[in-house]
């Protein structure tokens, strides 16, 4: 059995902000409803991979024989104000792998303290991942549909580990209300995705158009992208609510650059020096569409993979 006093503090000791412990189970059948029909009427765009593995996704013990526990982890990211071209979540190694090492951490603490399996995961695994940071007591689904947390608001990426073992005492939500009285991220969404009450339309989302969204964009589509600052997500929701604060600190290199200059972006400098970050995510053409699109300009042209030094 693990002491949840223990998990808390190897959580910290990993280098996580915030960590809580849910009990393991099938998650809410509303969730698992409300997905579906989300699904079924194109709210997740292209996306359709998210409706692999359903039964993973909505039950940890699908992803993992002898789930008893879920252990919540996360850590905060600075937030960057007036002049970010990218998303700034982005600005730095690719999370998935800063995250994984200080969950490798994490589960070895596991062990040691009385789990037998343990099943780490980062948001490229099949989990729901903030209906249990909810359940863990790391905050509450915002209208944005960002979990908020009391001290980090919703600047902060989610990952955890699944195990077998039994924690002594488990979280349990909160009773923290983040947005009664506003509706900023509503009023402010450059694209009219957010939908409030926790429900947004991905498929109308800037950071899905700017980034999973493949091929050819509607009139619309494009429309959205223009309507943003970011050739690369979009902050705009975190940016607004009054949870959150804008870090002083510079845009790191090599983030600190104009949507126009985004262009000159080759695609031997792409992977030279942002090959290591979420931006690898898109491809330069992609990079160039939304350039083109957050700039003003004419896509036309501006959509090539020819090679820049």
């Amino acid at each position: 059995m693990l002491e949840h006093d223990y998990v808390i503090e190897a959580a910290l000791d990993a280098g996580f902000d915030v960590c809580g412990v849910a009990e393991s189970g099938p998650v809410d059948p509303a969730l698992r409803s409300h997905f579906a029909e989300r699904m079924e009427r194109g709210c997740y765009g292209t996306m359709e991979w998210l409706g692999r593995h359903a039964d993973m996704r909505f039950d940890p013990g699908r992803l993992m024989e002898g789930a008893r526990s879920v252990v919540v982890c996360g850590k905060g990211y600075p937030l960057y104000g007036v002049g970010a071209s990218v998303a700034s979540y982005a600005m730095g190694e690719d999370y998935h792998r800063t995250l994984r090492r200080r969950l490798e951490g994490l589960c070895d603490a596991l062990v040691k303290g009385g789990a037998h399996l343990v099943r780490p995961f980062v948001d490229s695994a099949p989990v729901a991942e903030r209906y249990w940071a909810v359940r863990a007591g790391l905050g509450a689904i915002g209208q944005s549909g960002m979990v908020i947390n009391s001290s980090l608001g919703g600047a902060f990426l989610i990952c955890g580990v699944v195990t077998d073992a039994v924690c002594d005492c488990y979280d349990t939500p909160s009773a923290y209300s983040p947005c009664v009285g506003c509706g900023r991220c509503v009023a402010s969404c450059p694209s009219g995705a957010i939908e409030g009450r926790g429900v947004i339309d991905a498929s109308k989302c800037r950071s899905y158009l700017t980034i999973e969204h493949r091929g050819a964009l509607s009139s619309s589509q494009a429309e959205a992208v223009r309507n943003g600052t970011t050739v690369f997500g979009c902050d705009v929701c975190l940016k607004v609510c009054p949870h959150n604060s804008m870090t002083e600190a510079p845009i790191p290199p090599p983030f600190d650059m104009e949507a126009r200059q985004w262009l000159d972006v080759g695609s031997g400098r792409f992977k030279r020096e942002y090959g290591h970050t979420p931006m690898s995510r898109i491809s330069v053409a992609m990079l160039r569409r939304n350039a083109a699109l957050v700039s003003g300009m004419d896509v036309a042209g501006a959509t090539s993979e020819a090679e820049h030094p």
